[in-house]
């Protein structure tokens, strides 16, 4: 989930050798490089990112926006995906196959994990965990779950969001959340935290001004709390200031916390600190739901999707209607074959069943991802984007966990340092670092060797770094 930067605030990181780097050889490639371009090996899962970036979310080592989908190619085997935030920026979460979790962007609360405050423009990887199965970011602080039921926190914890029994600030690596087992889900608010056990129990903590802990109070807690009113609860997500549940297998959805915008879709704009059910919402059978800055949605299993609550921006997938929607509004009709939901500050995203990824809403760093900034109030699909398995949206920005093309490396030696460029080009790879040594006898001229080896499988745009043999400054005996 995500919510709001400070710039929309205004009314509310004998040889001797030379080394020196060198980037891929610009231009035509030509024909002969292009017949030594390898053939695609197999795939890998990585994290497509696009909208805004200004403190590095995207991680694709700078701080530019992008209003189309790129890549981060030095991230591979990523099974899941998760967008944080603070008031002001942005910082962005990963788990790969082997159970680690890694994290970019901004670090200012420690929400990196990886024992600094430092923040990194490319993915870091958390501190000292394994067996990751699921992240969620919040305003300021991170969540994982491991798939031993126990959740972990890091970073922002001046209202005790982490749950660790403390309200002491900038918590740069991760330890357990006080007293939680068995869980089997996560969520992450602007500062507070949710956990869904196996017996379909929903524990909080954290921040509760307007009752976003659900427990019958607004009385802030660092360690979690039982929620009340609600039980069998299958799905769970946290927005700005409320929450919403999923029960019974999907028979019904409930909301608590704030709900001055109707973001608890009961009818009202009064604010409830236990759960109450969102309402007018027919016989749909409900699959997921998502909460963002005060609006929430629910997915149903027909591919339907109810939204309701802040509607400035065209975030519930109609038209703007400059006020709350208290109840909930069929914005995406049956048969649409999306599969999951993510709501960011003030848009969303959708992945549909043949892998491709829909958004709509605010547009103004290009977090639609389809090449403008212009806002849309109905779905589009993201540019070019397609083999898609989760989606997750955050401040001003999209992402997606897709599969792309591995490609072999292709066998450089002997081939001279702008041969070696235009074939890694021709395989959609770049040269990497180049180091030159000279050989007095003049018998390997040419690249010697090259790392990673001929025949490695790489993610596209990855670089390979290679040494070459040159000639004495006096030429060859």
């Amino acid at each position: 989930m995500k919510v709001f930067r400070s710039r929309r605030l205004a009314g509310l990181a004998g040889c001797a050798a030379l080394v020196s780097g060198v980037a891929g050889t610009a231009g035509a490639v030509p024909a002969q490089a292009q017949a030594r371009a390898t053939a695609t090996v197999s795939q890998s899962q990585v994290v497509a990112t696009w909208g805004l970036n200004d403190t590095g979310q995207l991680g694709d080592g700078t701080t530019t926006d992008r209003s189309r989908y790129g890549d981060i190619g030095a991230l591979g085997n990523v099974v899941g995906v998760a967008a944080g935030w603070t008031p002001r920026y942005g910082h962005t979460l990963a788990v790969r196959s082997d159970g680690t979790a890694w994290a970019w962007g901004d670090n200012t609360h420690g929400d990196l994990g990886d024992g600094t405050t430092d923040g990194r423009l490319a993915p870091v990887q958390v501190t000292g965990l394994t067996g990751v199965t699921q992240v969620a970011g919040g305003c300021d602080h991170s969540l994982a779950l491991r798939s031993d039921g126990t959740v972990w926190s890091w970073g922002g914890n001046g209202v005790g969001q982490l749950g660790r029994g403390t309200v002491t600030d900038h918590e740069v690596t991760p330890a357990p959340v006080t007293g939680l087992a068995g869980v089997t889900k996560i969520a992450a608010g602007c500062g507070f935290s949710l956990a869904l056990r196996s017996d379909g129990s929903v524990w909080a903590w954290g921040y509760d001004n307007v009752g976003q802990l659900g427990i019958g109070s607004t009385a802030s807690s660092p360690v979690p709390v039982k929620i009340t009113g609600v039980s069998q609860v299958t799905a769970i997500a946290a927005g700005w200031d409320s929450a919403v549940a999923v029960v019974a297998g999907g028979a019904s959805v409930w909301a608590w916390g704030g709900n001055d915008s109707g973001q608890l879709g009961d009818g009202t704009t009064a604010s409830h600190s236990t759960p109450v059910r969102v309402t007018q919402i027919g016989t749909v059978h409900i699959a997921g739901a998502a909460a963002g800055y005060k609006f929430a949605a629910i997915l149903g299993t027909d591919g339907s999707v109810w939204a309701w609550g802040a509607d400035r921006y065209g975030q519930l997938g109609n038209a703007p209607a400059y006020g709350p929607a208290t109840r909930p509004v069929n914005t995406i009709g049956a048969g649409s074959g999306i599969t999951q939901i993510s709501a960011g500050s003030w848009h969303m995203v959708a992945l549909k069943s043949d892998g491709t990824v829909l958004a709509w809403g605010d547009n103004t760093d290009g977090e639609l991802g389809i090449g403008t900034t212009t806002g849309v109030t109905g779905p589009v699909q993201v540019t070019g984007l397609t083999g898609a398995t989760q989606v997750a949206a955050g401040t001003g920005a999209g992402f997606a966990v897709h599969a792309v093309p591995l490609t072999a490396v292709p066998d450089l030696t002997g081939d001279t340092q702008a041969r070696a460029g235009q074939v890694l080009q021709a395989a959609g790879l770049v040269l990497g670092a180049v180091t030159t040594v000279t050989d007095k006898y003049c018998t390997h001229l040419g690249v010697m060797s090259q790392t990673p080896a001929a025949g490695t499988a790489v993610l596209p745009g990855s670089a390979v770094s290679v040494t070459i043999g040159q000639a004495p400054p006096n030429g060859c005996p």
